[in-house]
């Protein structure tokens, strides 16, 4: 079996059938930059290309799942003098949860930890997520004055509904372990590490017909996302529009500064 995909920020250990997929920047706290995006790319294109392994557990290294797009480290700028989020979204982000929504195996999440922003995106994009009953989720955007993106409107949608999506997605609050269960965003929530419960269903899921599973997952995502890739676009698009605001400006500073945000609305 040919294991050389492990890039700097992504790891994958592979034991019987079962593929761990571990997001390790934890000093970063696990937050999306190019190293992250390019790896989950490579890492998931080499997993979807190996027969012999029947399940995928996916996971973060240290203290947080995945705290979303990595603010300090910043983006390109535009000649204009702007940030150019539209080719980040397009280059760093999607390229890499499209290879994860396209594994054929059974994706499970292991949610250890806080899933924010782009982070939660990547729980929801699992086939089934376990959580610990002590972490969240939290879908930020807003608090930092820019839309939600990476695929975060139509998975959210999706789940539950137009108008308790666009609640969730304005008002940026966590959502904690028993709410997300009972919203489904989660498939199960478990009070000390989930690692252990996704093993035993990634175990249970290697053991399964999987080509079975294959066309399972590509029926049950058809009705949702056969119109993703142009709703990444679309968020792209707008979230651009976002770059030139006052609000975008300060919502950043007040990140880096760790202080609350003064939005202004312009």
């Amino acid at each position: 079996m040919n294991l050389d995909i492990n890039t700097d920020a992504v790891k994958v250990s592979v034991s019987g059938r079962i593929a761990v997929v571990t997001l390790d920047r934890p000093a970063a706290r696990n937050a999306w930059d190019d190293s992250l995006g390019v790896g989950m790319e490579s890492v998931f294109a080499g997993l979807a290309s190996l027969s012999e392994v029947r399940s995928v557990v996916l996971t973060g290294s240290g203290s947080v799942f995945c705290a979303g797009a990595d603010l300090v480290a910043g983006f390109p700028v535009r000649p204009d003098g702007h940030d150019d989020l539209r080719s980040t979204l397009r280059n760093r982000f999607h390229p890499g949860f499209l290879a994860l929504l396209d594994l054929p195996q059974p994706v499970i999440a292991a949610v250890q930890g806080p899933a924010i922003g782009a982070g939660a995106c990547l729980a929801l994009a699992s086939d089934i997520a376990v959580m610990a009953r002590s972490t969240y989720l939290q879908f930020r955007f807003a608090a930092i004055g820019l839309m939600p993106d990476v695929g975060a409107t139509a998975l959210l949608s999706s789940v539950v509904g137009p108008a308790l999506a666009t609640e969730i997605l304005m008002l940026a609050e966590k959502l904690d372990a028993e709410t997300c269960h009972a919203l489904g965003l989660v498939s199960r929530i478990v009070d000390e590490n989930p690692m252990d419960e996704a093993l035993s269903l990634a175990t249970r899921l290697a053991q399964g017909p999987t080509r079975a599973f294959a066309t399972t997952k590509r029926a049950v995502r058809a009705w949702s996302s056969r119109e993703l890739a142009t709703q990444l676009e679309l968020e792209a698009d707008l979230q651009q529009t976002l770059v030139a605001t006052a609000d975008w400006r300060e919502g950043r500073a007040a990140f880096r500064e760790r202080r609350d945000p003064v939005f202004r609305g312009v």
